[in-house]
């Protein structure tokens, strides 16, 4: 494991491929970020470059021996009530499977949804641990720190993951903070789900990255997970989700659906 000072100095990379830094949630799309950025610029995806992908940037004290690296940081948002869903399917789909998780939760939806949860990193041996009150909590404190990052200090871009599914267009945007070359004239997007990818070098192509498992955009764009929630849970979610966050992130109208 490469040491916390080398983690954050701001150095050069081995070769010219520049990097990106990639941020989220789990279960919201970085690894859906990283294929599409990989695949339609010439630029690797960066799942270390400010610390574990899924944890938020931490504070490096003024005058320590560390520094945040120069690279842009690219983060995706998926909403709370698709968020809480996807995470409780990953948690009960890996732990069927009998595989690494990074998650401690409970088994069951309705307790899952209002009870605390602890997230960590699997691939990490004896991995520092950080423990919420529930999972709305946890993505009030991920998004909080990522959506509040100084703009003057960090070349930072956010983007919704339904939007960005609804439209793969969206991903030009990551052009305003890197100024990347482009791969294709059009944005190239996976037909599939895709594997767990890992923060080496660029993919160019899905090839080998893509599962055999289609991926149903409609029930993101139609916001069909809402199903799954009964009028409490969704009361709950709206209690629980940090309201500036919200209006933020363009989810006002979801929230009162």
């Amino acid at each position: 494991m490469m040491p916390l000072a080398s983690l954050f100095r701001s150095r050069q990379a081995a070769d010219e491929v520049p990097r990106v830094a990639i941020m989220g949630g789990l279960r919201t799309g970085t690894n859906y970020l990283k294929f599409l950025l990989e695949s339609n610029y010439v630029v690797r995806g960066d799942f270390n470059g400010f610390g574990w992908k899924h944890g938020g940037v931490p504070i490096l004290p003024a005058g320590g021996p560390w520094a945040y690296p120069d690279i842009p940081l690219c983060y995706i948002v998926k909403n709370p009530f698709a968020f809480v869903r996807s995470l409780h399917r990953y948690h009960c789909r890996k732990r069927d499977q009998r595989h690494a998780i990074s998650l401690v939760a409970a088994e069951l939806w309705d307790e899952f949804l209002t009870s605390p949860i602890v997230i960590f990193d699997s691939q990490l041996a004896g991995s520092p641990q950080l423990r919420f009150a529930n999972p709305v909590h946890y993505w009030n404190f991920l998004y909080w720190n990522l959506e509040t990052l100084d703009r003057q200090r960090f070349r930072v871009w956010g983007v919704n993951y339904e939007d960005l599914v609804a439209d793969p267009q969206r991903l030009r945007e990551i052009e305003g903070v890197a100024p990347l070359v482009r791969r294709h004239a059009e944005i190239v997007t996976p037909g599939n789900q895709l594997k767990r990818l890992g923060g080496g070098a660029d993919v160019a192509s899905a090839t080998g990255y893509e599962t055999t498992e289609s991926f149903d955009v409609d029930v993101y764009t139609s916001a069909a997970y809402l199903d799954a929630f009964t009028d409490a849970q969704r009361a709950f979610i709206r209690d629980e989700a940090d309201s500036w966050l919200i209006d933020r992130r363009g989810y006002t109208d979801l929230m009162r659906a």
